[in-house]
């Protein structure tokens, strides 16, 4: 249940994140070729999403099976040897993300008792106006006098996509424990390749077959 939730948040945020992107490139291209200005904020701005949507999605990935690795040798091993390697694979990937995570709160921590801030986005003055100066240093790290959005903010992402990355390897340990799957699900990019090859192939014949009767 938790994990259908999950997976749902999952998709409209990153639906919402990728349409964000799009619209902001967009206005970004059109400013400076018709308009010849720009706004650093949306530079800014669009490679922040950029990281959200990558880091978020990398989890999605292993739901979904979006990820390439190669498995030529794994899907030759009997049952119960493919369902070892791919814990000791789990195990792996498991120690990969606790390393990431590590590194990401210290960066983070660090970041944030410095109080460094984004470059070009700021908090809006109608939000500062309800916030009182102790509060915006003291818990957000935000300076009064210079109201940037603070950068800790922004990249928290980096715990946020890794913390979600070892929920779904926990999620595929569990099943591969239970018996329920045997080990991960990768991107078939020479399947792919074929279907979009044969897809011209078949639309031809289709044409041809409805020009003979």
């Amino acid at each position: 249940m938790i994990s259908r939730i999950l997976g749902y948040i999952e998709e409209g945020f990153l639906n919402l994140l990728i349409t964000l992107m799009t619209l902001l490139v967009f206005i970004e291209v059109i400013a400076r070729f018709f308009f010849n200005t720009g706004f650093l904020w949306i530079q800014e701005l669009t490679l922040t999403i950029c990281g959200w949507f990558v880091l978020f999605g990398m989890s999605y990935g292993i739901k979904v099976g979006a990820h390439i690795g190669v498995d030529a040798f794994v899907k030759k091993l009997p049952q119960g040897p493919r369902r070892i390697t791919a814990l000791i694979a789990v195990t792996i990937c498991l120690a990969y993300c606790a390393m990431f995570l590590k590194g990401s709160w210290d960066y983070l921590s660090q970041i944030y008792q410095i109080g460094i801030g984004m470059e070009d986005i700021d908090v809006p003055s109608a939000l500062m106006k309800h916030m009182s100066d102790d509060f915006a240093w003291d818990v957000m790290r935000i300076d009064p006098e210079d109201p940037a959005i603070p950068l800790w903010l922004s990249q928290s992402i980096l715990i946020i996509g890794f913390g979600m990355m070892v929920w779904r390897f926990v999620e595929l340990a569990i099943a591969i424990f239970r018996g329920t799957s045997v080990g991960f699900s990768f991107h078939d990019e020479a399947k792919e390749s074929m279907h979009l090859a044969d897809g011209p192939q078949e639309a031809e014949n289709d044409n041809n077959d409805g020009a003979k009767s």
